[in-house]
């Protein structure tokens, strides 16, 4: 060495305060609570702190530090102090310390320096016994201090710590080792040996293994004790061995009847898959069922509707007059009673036609107000809205469902209430950046709900009344209809009442921001069906503009000819579709109405034959109206499938037919 140890000491005092750190001395894993940190005061004392339990994982990461410590030079050519502070190591495996160990000496031969003492601190007397026997091999000299502050107290005295052992206390001879190892192997494996000799007891206790002698004895005690209790668990293991063969063969005959269960339950899930597909089966037949008589039903009923319409637009007096208004009331009545059986049904079957697109609340409700205000006004109610001015004018949602269900709720509204007013307002509860969140409410000065009748009002086919002499008709579907579409348009519907005083029923749907969902263009008005008492459609279209109607019911083509030629369009018919390729083959016409179910070639076929640009007509991208009688949304998105651009469920209103005359064949009035 460059430096002796004199020179290393000097007389300066060492303390931690003296201690360099670098940050790249120092590791920590908080993961596995490991910690070791180092410092030096430059060729005179390495200190090292080292906590938790210590594996061969982080021994490798305190290896990598110790030589960036070693290759920095600190401790170059030098006899120094070597301090480590072992007071919060958890656990260390034998292998992680020798492998330290190793690594220690081997940068003390590169870096020509060594310890010329080790002061250990706050070590246990297992690690003191294991410490010792290392210190041959480390090539080192121990001293055993409980602080880092002992340790700073005994470098600058020179002298060590009182009660403590010395770095000289350290070194074990050969025989001392023979004498541990003999002491060892007597009471580990000499089942004869109860006592041992006074003699060597002695020795044992100045011995400097002595604390792992005593922790090994305590251990070859603890192991004979629990031999001991071995051989009694052993026949316990056995008397237990006896009552589970027993409890085994009890097990082999409940597993027989848990078998025999299963065959049951197999057999059951195989009726209810059976059952599943029946009802599934009965569903489609009765979806089937409906949309049939609904055809059959809509046929008729389209001409009654039609026919009256076009008959309160001639000169009637007052009583025939009044007979019409009943026929026509009488007749939406009924349509809408088919219209309630077909949605319940279509709710049920999942094949509700929902659409998600901008719309116009304010257009939308006076749309749906439009449709109960000849009623309303025959009872003489008043009905008023009112609206936060904050609300977006235009929403993004469901229109369609919204506007069926605010027209069960005003058809509700009109038939139980005998006079005053009915109100329609629309609140915004809340805003952010994901839409508004607002109360439609529908309140009434009618007849109210008793308490106890709450329950049922959203129940189908319920009436508060059912009994033959009830003041109002119904089935009882529109309110269970327009909470099941509140529900699907994601909000909620309640009812506040009170009997002879009123009924308000509100509806809080959220609608998110239009700018988020990048929607369609807003629907507005201008498709509305009004009544014709309502507002009197206008009838003077170009008269250069001519219909091809495609219709084989002799009765719906008689109505649908009535409604046209009163609109001034001119009109050409035909009664099949093989007869609708061949005029349009040979005249160019400004639009087409066509039936769906027609002999020969239906309506589905012709549109595909026109569109097809094979078909020899003159115009293939000529708009193709569906006027059908079948309702369905199904039937709707077949036509469009097939390259119809609209659809128009029977029965039809003029004015129903005007405004989509107008849309397709672009009239400016």
């Amino acid at each position: 060495m460059n430096k002796t140890s004199s020179e290393t000491y000097g007389s300066a005092q060492f303390a931690y305060a003296n201690l360099e750190f670098k940050p790249e001395w120092q590791y920590e894993n908080p993961k596995t609570g490991v910690f070791y940190s180092n410092a030096v005061i430059p060729h005179r004392l390495f200190f090292s702190s080292i906590s938790g339990p210590i594996e061969l994982e982080s021994t490798t990461e305190a290896i990598d530090i110790l030589e960036r410590l070693f290759d920095s030079g600190v401790l170059d050519n030098c006899s120094y102090i070597r301090i480590a502070d072992y007071s919060g190591v958890v656990k260390a495996s034998f292998n992680s310390r020798l492998l330290y160990a190793n690594a220690l000496n081997r940068l003390h031969r590169r870096h020509n320096c060594s310890p010329s003492i080790t002061y250990i601190c706050g070590a246990s007397p297992l690690l003191k016994s294991m410490l010792r026997l290392f210190a041959t091999f480390v090539q080192q000299a121990f001293a055993f201090v409980p602080t880092t502050e002992a340790a700073f107290a005994a470098i600058n005295s020179h002298s060590g710590v009182p009660g403590h052992e010395s770095a000289t206390s350290v070194s074990i001879t050969q025989h001392e080792i023979d004498l541990f190892a003999s002491q060892c192997a007597k009471i580990l494996f000499d089942d004869t040996c109860r006592r041992t000799d006074p003699d060597i007891e002695a020795a044992m206790a100045a011995h400097p293994l002595h604390d792992l002698y005593a922790i090994i004895s305590l251990l070859n005690k603890d192991l004979r004790e629990m031999q001991q209790s071995d051989k009694e668990q052993k026949h316990q293991l056995e008397a237990a061995l006896e009552n589970t063969k027993s409890l085994y063969d009890k097990l082999l005959q409940e597993k027989k009847l848990v078998e025999e269960k299963e065959k049951i339950q197999q057999f059951l899930i195989s009726k209810l898959e059976s059952a599943k597909e029946e009802a599934e089966s009965a569903n489609k037949a009765k979806s089937i069922f409906l949309a049939n008589v609904s055809h059959e039903l809509r046929t008729p009923l389209h001409a009654v509707i039609g026919m009256t319409e076009l008959l309160t637009t001639t000169e009637l007096d007052t009583k025939q007059q009044e007979y019409t208004d009943i026929i026509l009331a009488s007749s939406e009545q009924l349509l809408q009673l088919i219209n309630d059986i077909l949605d319940l049904s279509s709710i049920d079957a999942g094949k509700l036609k929902m659409e998600k697109k901008a719309f116009s609340l304010q257009e939308l409700l006076e749309e749906t107000l439009s449709r109960i205000s000849f009623r309303a006004a025959s009872k003489k109610l008043d009905i008023t809205i009112e609206k936060d001015p904050d609300i977006d004018a235009i929403q993004y949602g469901y229109p369609v469902l919204l506007r069926q269900t605010l027209a069960h709720l005003l058809d509700n509204a009109v038939k139980f209430t005998y006079n005053g007013r009915i109100i329609v307002s629309i609140q915004k509860l809340s805003e952010d950046e994901s839409g508004q969140r607002l109360r439609i409410s529908v309140s009434d000065e009618g007849i109210g709900i008793p308490d106890d009748k709450k329950d049922l009002i959203f129940q189908r086919f319920t009436q508060l009344d059912p009994s033959a002499t009830r003041k109002e008709g119904g089935t009882g579907l529109g309110l269970t209809i327009a909470k099941q579409l509140t529900e699907l348009m994601g909000g909620s519907i309640n009812v506040i009442s009170r009997e002879k005083q009123g009924t308000q029923f509100n509806l809080e749907i959220t609608f998110p921001t239009i700018s988020e969902k990048n929607p369609c263009p807003a629907e507005g008005a201008e498709n509305a069906t009004r009544h014709p008492e309502t507002e009197t459609p206008r009838i003077q279209p170009p008269a250069e503009q001519t219909i091809l109607l495609v219709e084989d019911n002799q009765i719906n083509k008689m109505v649908a000819e009535a409604m046209i030629t009163k609109l001034g369009y001119k009109l050409d018919s035909v009664i099949n579709g093989l007869e609708a390729l061949e005029a349009l083959r040979t005249k160019r016409y400004s639009l087409v109405l066509m039936d769906l179910q027609m002999p020969v070639m239906d309506g589905f076929e012709t549109a595909k034959a026109i569109r097809s640009g094979t078909s020899g007509v003159l115009d293939k991208d000529i708009a193709i109206i569906a006027m059908t009688a079948n309702a369905t949304a199904e039937d709707q998105n077949n036509c469009i499938a097939v390259g119809m651009n609209d659809y128009l469920s029977k029965p039809v209103t003029i004015r129903t037919i005007d405004n989509t005359l107008r849309k397709w064949l672009s009239v400016q009035r």
